[in-house]
């Protein structure tokens, strides 16, 4: 089965925002373990993911053909859809970290960046989102 585009829309904002509730509570939980490193992290990939595949579902929906994350945020920055370019240009080094590196120190600082930083910048992308659909 096909889906259309807003179908898709739909599909990939309702996973976003499953997603973003996961990191939500990952991030206020306390961090006791290795693993809760680990988790954290984990949510963040998921989030990441899924917010530039909703956003350039969106942004298809509104007439652009953007093809890969860094063209959907920059895309999405010039468009005043979403703001701090240099947090989301940063999100894309970092996760591509994320596959490639583990090891206790970068956690603790890609952990530190993501409950700072990443995980509001990902919810008011989400809020953005879902006030757009509303």
């Amino acid at each position: 089965m096909i889906q259309t585009l807003d179908e898709r829309f739909a599909n990939n904002l309702d996973n976003f925002s499953r997603t973003i509730s996961a990191l939500s509570d990952s991030v206020k939980a306390p961090i006791l373990e290795k693993r809760d490193l680990s988790g954290i992290i984990k949510d963040f990939e998921l989030a990441y993911e899924l917010s530039w595949k909703s956003l350039k579902t969106y942004l298809e929906l509104q007439g652009h053909q953007p093809t890969s994350a860094r063209s959907v945020f920059k895309e999405a920055y010039a468009l005043s859809y979403i703001h701090n370019e240099d947090v989301w240009l940063r999100m894309i080094k970092d996760r591509n970290e994320t596959v490639h590196t583990y090891n206790e120190a970068f956690a603790r600082a890609m952990t530190e960046r993501i409950i700072k930083d990443y995980a509001p910048t990902l919810i008011a992308l989400l809020d953005f989102l879902k006030l757009k659909t509303a």
